[in-house]
């Protein structure tokens, strides 16, 4: 409302002064008969006259639809918008002026009220370039009692005593509930209600998100693959918990990441670009832990490292971290390989809290006796024990592996949980699902 009458200024000026004058010769007249101070009177119609030219002057800022009002930002999300602001700002000198120059706060609020209220309405139902909008509504309201305090505390202080009375009470309570018994019946027969605002908002929120996300996944590809890299395709998947996978695929590999969490998840290399180079074992390791401990410190800490030189020097150098918590291995994953220049070269991890498990009970002897059960000749070997989600919650669970016979390589694996040794199905753990 007040932005669209900022954009009308200079017809803005020359209404105000109009309307002011209209208001401010009879307020000034009667205000002298009855022998009350003029100079208020003046002052409570030029500021009424600000609150009906910026409100109901015609404008550019309406729906272009009768009969619709924005419901607006939930509670006092509302205060955010600086035009909610000015529009509090503009209902506090006419409400604190009323006080003043009428004696009668309550009389004067309730006055207020149906003044911002009948305005709204008015717009909702005019072609007159303003929109309705509840968030309008309460920030005029808030205004408008911030008015009355403060008009309220002046004549106390010049009083000695509250200037209540039980005549102002009642009339201006009765009044009030009046008012808003006829603007609530009025507004839900007549007004249709929209969400437009709140959507904007949405919108609006979103693209300073996507521009938050892309500047940061631009600088995280740079440091991965050097600045050098070039983006060729991007996207982005929203999870079920809320957040964000984001991938991007460069001209030297893939960046996959987890947002607003701000942690890899992905990274893979393109053909032929691992490189050769003659780095020790050793120095390759430690590049990796300074990887590992740059981009993951909270997942190292406390977890247990493998380290698994594959295919000789000159093949990748991997690095597995995993977390146990009383024998029992945690959700969290983090594979990182390194190559024999030691660059990074691809990466796989999980980043999740470790959950709270129930104290598993069942040993690694009779989890291999129940998964035996009714498999035929079947031999069981317990492989490890996992934290796994099993109908919604975490539970400590064995993984068995069967084979046909000693010696042989599994065919299958069933998992038992570690607490009732029954069964069980264990839920896939995304990346979204670890974080609940």
């Amino acid at each position: 409302m007040i932005d669209a009458s900022i954009g009308a200024l200079p017809g803005l000026i020359p209404a105000v002064l109009v309307i002011a004058v209209l208001l401010g010769v009879p307020t000034a007249l009667l205000a002298k008969a009855r022998g009350e101070s003029v100079s208020l009177a003046l002052l409570f119609a030029v500021a009424l006259a600000g609150v009906l030219t910026v409100t109901l002057m015609p404008g550019g800022g309406g729906s272009g639809q009768a009969g619709i009002c924005d419901v607006g930002l939930p509670d006092g999300a509302f205060l955010a918008s600086e035009s909610a602001r000015l529009n509090v700002l503009l209902f506090v000198p006419v409400s604190c002026f009323a006080v003043l120059l009428f004696r009668r706060p309550v009389m004067t609020l309730a006055g207020i009220l149906a003044l911002t209220g009948g305005i709204e309405w008015v717009q909702s139902w005019t072609d007159m370039g303003r929109a309705c909008s509840y968030d309008d509504i309460k920030a005029n309201s808030l205004g408008g009692l911030l008015g009355v305090v403060l008009g309220i505390a002046a004549l106390w202080i010049h009083k000695r005593r509250p200037p209540f009375s039980r005549k102002d009470f009642v009339w201006g309570a009765g009044a009030g509930a009046l008012g808003a018994l006829l603007f609530t019946a009025s507004f839900a027969l007549a007004v249709k209600p929209m969400h437009g605002e709140e959507k904007t908002q949405r919108l609006r929120a979103r693209a300073t998100e996507m521009l938050a996300q892309d500047a940061w996944m631009e600088r995280t590809v740079a440091e991965l693959y050097g600045k050098e890299a070039r983006a060729t395709q991007s996207s982005s998947e929203k999870l079920k918990d809320g957040h964000w996978r984001l991938t991007v695929e460069t001209s030297r590999g893939t960046v996959a990441a987890l947002w607003p969490d701000r942690k890899l998840e992905r990274l893979t290399p393109n053909r032929g670009e691992s490189g050769t180079g003659s780095l020790s074992v050793a120095e390759r390791r430690a590049a990796g832990e300074r990887f590992a401990e740059k981009w993951f410190p909270g997942e190292v800490a406390g977890a247990k490292v493998t380290a698994t030189a594959l295919h000789g020097k000159q093949g990748p150098f991997v690095l597995t971290y995993r977390r146990y918590v009383k024998g029992v291995m945690m959700p969290m994953r983090l594979d990182v390989s390194v190559s024999s220049t030691g660059r990074v070269t691809s990466l796989a991890a999980r980043s999740a809290p470790d959950p709270k498990l129930p104290e598993a009970t069942v040993t690694k002897a009779a989890a291999k006796k129940q998964a035996e059960r009714g498999v035929g000749n079947s031999v069981a070997n317990p492989v490890k024990l996992l934290a796994q989600r099993v109908d919604h919650a975490w539970r400590p669970v064995w993984m068995v592996a069967l084979a046909p016979g000693p010696q042989q390589r599994a065919e299958s694996t069933v998992f038992i949980d570690a607490v009732t040794g029954d069964p069980v199905t264990p839920e896939p753990v995304e990346a979204d699902d670890a974080q609940n």
